[in-house]
């Protein structure tokens, strides 16, 4: 009975100490998110106040000034009429490279041959692809 006493003593010391040791872990974790909630709200509020700045920056009736002022130096413009594309104007993209030119650029080099050396690349072949 001796023995069984002085094991529930001996694992209620190493309990008392395991729950202190995540008291003191678990405070140190409430100071830490503490810590980053406070440098969440410091980031927050500088955000807000850059872009109030960005705003008050961007105003046109600030702008128009600036440009006008340096007008010859940046050389801006206003936007012409004929500036303007139909979306039906602007061409299509290709469907897909063309690859028979680097093809063959590659197939020469394998073969051991100076593209810049050459007038025209040699006739090979190149090899089946496979699905």
């Amino acid at each position: 009975m001796r023995w069984i006493n002085l094991g529930l003593l001996v694992t209620s010391f190493c309990a008392l100490i395991f729950v202190y040791g995540q008291k003191y872990h678990a405070e140190d974790l409430s100071v830490q998110v503490s810590a980053l909630e406070d440098e969440i709200a410091r980031k927050t509020q500088e955000l807000s106040t850059l872009k109030a700045d960005w705003a008050y920056l961007n105003q046109p009736g600030r702008l128009q000034p600036i440009v006008e002022r340096h007008a010859a130096v940046l050389g801006l413009e206003p936007i012409k009429t004929e500036q303007y594309q139909r979306i039906e104007d602007i061409p299509m993209r290709p469907s897909g490279p063309d690859t028979d030119g680097l093809e063959a650029l590659l197939l020469s080099l394998e073969a051991g041959v100076d593209p810049n050396e050459m007038s025209e690349l040699p006739s090979i072949t190149p090899p089946e692809r496979r699905p």
